[in-house]
């Protein structure tokens, strides 16, 4: 029994020593806050800058400056000279709105009326127009009349605003205009004594121009204007501060027209000792107990931070284990960190919104007895859960069934797998839900708002700079695919990181590689067909050159019969077009591999295109066809190989008279075209062009599939070939019947 009693007591006080310590804690925290946001009261200086001492003696200098530039005194005030524009204005604004609220009133006097319902529409309008005349009759002052108004409200302004000034008893100001070097207060003052003795001292400067300057001196030290701006803005932190708003003037606050030509300085202090009796002692007394609230804050502080080292020493030496905290580890420890995070946020939510302040008269008190049972709450649960996640550090399992990796994991996976605008949505996803909840938690704790936004550009910048390097990887194998489309297949594209950007880089990649591959093999199949076409026409020279060389012997015989030396001929022309095709091969051979030699020299290409006009003018003819060739007036010379450029020129006229429409026209056009040349040459064809023009510049490649005419299907291969050696351009175009060839060389 004595055993169950002892447990049931230590149980027992165990809450109790949690429960003290949490509240000590709580108190601790409360205490730390209230300091915080009223450590101003420690201060001298806030008694007069900040509070509500401070609005009263922002009110009285407000009222000093309208009696000293408006009134200045009794005798200033009845005087009808001293009426100023800003009086006058003053005085139709304060007529017009009497007019519009005694009309307005008449009017609805008028609809309540039972007989005024039964008016017609005309009697209703004449009714209203009758009563607003009779209102207006009632303020139509003569200029006589007006004047006296505006005189009488000044007299009644002036004696309101002195009963005001006067009712305060540890107030005072005085007053000195500096155009007229006279005191307004008709009593000469002790400046410098005055700020060196009293309490609080404003001197505030209003000069000609409208500029108004303010000096303050509180117990003779002088304060700089962006300390008293600091308090200002500390109690008033949503109020737009105006040194002095004056009641006097049209418009809100002082402008250079309302105060032109015053140049005055009114001084305005508080003796050090104040006396009872009006708002400013009142003010004052706040003040004090404002400061005594905080030095108790401060005690309670103190004796909880020494009541709390106390009870830690004893469980010390007492070797204290926390039995009950350790159960509640125990339990929660295997949970997914995500939930520990999200209890320890929700119970912070919960806090930050049902936790309140009360303001009393610039005093913020934390200290109630709700906030001391939340704020021990939070620590309390808090507490459990930094010292579970500190022991899953320890044992290595902060990580165990965690939501957030496995998360992260099918994210991952969806981005490697998915497309790129998937993966571009998911980032975005994740961007925006993380600025969702760091922008909640930020209206939730606004006092924490500053932390908020610094964590917020934190995520902003890194979501840039992923973003900016996925871009800049992008733009990588954007790059690499360039260098491939244009023929630069040497570059490899760096494959790294995971996703469809890596997969584009290793697809891009292999394609080079796989181009470049075909390519090389492209190259070496042309070289060795180049080779072999070189070599065969090398060997087949000798031989040809023997047998053309005994047809020349056998023609010179007198050969029987007849039909022999027919075959002779027969012979002979086949041998000399086998001649024919054997040079254009070798000649074809050379253009393409680029052994071909050039001898450059200046040349004028209408010169050379009449010149081979000229010796194939006979076969043109033959064929019945027309020329029309159009050349520049001036001379167009290039740097070229002339005998080069001639077999071009001979090649293409011999493809026009071979398969041109018989009497049909061909065009011929040379064209400067500033730094180059062009040369077209257009016929009609006598047969269906039905070949792709881009196959028809290869070697052996007819546009007469049906070789119905002589020719080895190299002249235009041969053709491109010298052209691009002489750093043109040749190409062909089609237009149903029409075949146009295009040549382009550069000007010298």
């Amino acid at each position: 029994m004595d055993t169950k009693l002892k447990n049931i007591k230590s149980k027992y006080s165990d809450y109790i020593i949690y429960g003290l310590i949490l509240i000590l804690s709580s108190s601790i925290f409360l205490s730390v806050m209230e300091i915080r946001n009223n450590y101003r009261f420690f201060s001298e200086k806030s008694l007069y800058l900040g509070g509500e001492l401070n609005s009263e003696i922002e009110s009285y200098a407000a009222k000093a400056v309208d009696y000293s530039l408006f009134y200045k005194s009794s005798d200033y005030a009845k005087d009808k000279e001293n009426i100023t524009e800003n009086d006058i204005e003053i005085c139709k604004d304060e007529i017009r709105v009497k007019i519009e609220s005694e009309t307005s009133e008449k009017i609805n006097s008028l609809y309540n009326d039972s007989s005024f319902k039964y008016m017609s529409d005309e009697q209703i309008e004449k009714k209203i127009e009758e009563v607003s005349k009779e209102v207006e009759d009632k303020y139509n002052f003569t200029d006589d009349e007006f004047e006296q108004y505006v005189l009488e409200r000044k007299i009644k302004s002036y004696n309101t605003l002195s009963n005001e000034l006067n009712s305060y008893k540890n107030l005072n100001f005085s007053a000195y205009d500096e155009t007229t070097k006279k005191w307004i207060s008709n009593e000469k003052k002790d400046i410098a004594n005055l700020k060196t003795n009293s309490g609080y001292f404003a001197e505030i400067n209003i000069a000609t121009n409208g500029k108004l300057s303010k000096n303050i001196y509180v117990d003779g030290k002088s304060i700089e204007e962006e300390e008293y701006y600091n308090y200002y803005d500390y109690y008033y932190p949503y109020t737009y501060y105006e040194s002095v708003v004056s009641s006097e003037t049209k418009y809100e606050g002082y402008d250079a027209d309302s105060i032109e030509n015053h140049n005055i300085v009114v001084y305005v202090w508080i003796p050090k000792q104040i006396a009872k009796g009006d708002s400013v002692y009142s003010a004052w007394q706040i003040a004090n107990e404002n400061r005594n609230r905080l030095l108790l804050s401060g005690v309670v502080l103190l004796v909880s931070v020494l009541i709390l080292l106390c009870i830690a020493r004893v469980l010390k030496k007492k070797n204290y284990i926390n039995n009950i905290i350790d159960i509640i580890i125990n339990k929660i420890k295997d949970y997914p960190i995500e939930y520990k995070l999200a209890v320890g946020l929700g119970i912070w939510i919960i806090y930050m919104m049902s936790r309140s302040s009360i303001y009393y008269k610039g005093y913020i008190s934390w200290f109630n007895f709700k906030n001391i049972i939340l704020t021990a709450i939070l620590f309390g649960v808090w507490y459990i859960l930094l010292r579970d996640l500190y022991l899953n550090y320890k044992e290595k399992t902060i990580l165990k069934n965690n939501i957030s990796v496995k998360l992260w994991a099918q994210i991952q996976v969806l981005m490697k797998n998915g497309s790129i605008f998937r993966s571009i949505l998911l980032m975005f996803l994740i961007y925006a839900t993380i600025g969702g909840i760091l922008l909640f938690m930020a209206m939730v704790a606004y006092d924490l708002f500053p932390v908020f936004l610094i964590a917020g550009i934190v995520v902003t910048i890194i979501f840039i700079i992923i973003v900016l390097k996925k871009l800049a990887y992008l733009e990588k194998i954007m790059d690499g695919a360039k260098d491939g489309a244009e023929g630069r297949l040497t570059y490899k594209i760096e494959e790294k990181g995971q996703g469809r950007f890596r997969d584009l880089a290793h697809n891009i990649n292999n394609m080079k590689e796989g181009l470049r591959e075909s390519l090389q093999n492209e190259v070496k199949s042309e070289r060795m067909k180049t080779e072999l076409i070189t070599n065969v026409s090398h060997d087949l020279k000798t031989p040809l050159t023997s047998i053309i060389n005994y047809i020349d012997l056998l023609k010179r015989e007198d050969i029987e019969p007849e039909s022999a030396r027919d075959y002779v001929n027969v012979l002979d022309n086949k041998a000399q077009r086998l001649k024919v095709l054997i040079d254009d091969l070798f000649e074809a051979s050379k253009a393409a591999s680029g052994a071909m030699e050039l001898n450059i020299e200046k040349i004028e290409i209408v010169q050379l295109l009449k010149q081979v006009l000229g010796e194939n003018d006979e076969r043109i003819s033959n064929h019945g066809l027309s020329l029309r060739v159009n050349t520049p007036e001036e001379k167009v010379f290039i740097k070229g190989d002339g005998k080069r450029l001639y077999r071009v020129f001979e090649n293409l006229i011999s493809n026009i008279v071979k398969y041109s429409m018989e009497n049909t026209r061909v065009y011929i056009d040379i064209i400067k075209e500033e730094e180059r040349v062009k040369i077209v040459m257009k016929n009609i064809a006598a047969y269906e062009l039905n070949f792709d023009v881009n196959e028809i510049t290869e070697r052996f490649k007819r546009a007469d599939e049906a070789r119905t005419s002589e020719g080895s299907g190299l002249g235009l291969a041969i053709a491109k070939s010298i052209v691009e050696l002489h750093g043109g351009t040749f190409y062909i175009e089609v237009d149903g019947d029409l075949f146009k060839s295009i040549i382009t060389l550069k000007c010298s």
